[in-house]
């Protein structure tokens, strides 16, 4: 799987860089690799799987899906 942590987001992942691959040896909760690589869930406000919005609770990833997280926007 091809993950993309945006925004600030990439704080939590290895080396702090906003790319990273895992390996999903079979259908997986994004919430559980997400919790794994020790990125909190509740910071993870949108998740784009292969190009379509889905909600992170119901996420399920296999290893040839392109994932992108982000958190909140907040700006004024």
């Amino acid at each position: 799987m091809k993950l993309y942590a945006g925004g600030l987001l990439d704080f939590y992942l290895p080396g702090r860089r906003s790319r990273m691959e895992i390996e999903v040896k079979e259908p997986t909760r994004l919430g559980e690799i997400l919790a794994g690589l020790g990125i909190p869930l509740a910071e993870v406000h949108l998740v784009v799987v292969n190009g379509e919005l889905v909600e992170l609770d119901e996420a399920v990833v296999s290893d040839e899906d392109q994932v992108k997280i982000y958190p909140a926007v907040n700006g004024g």
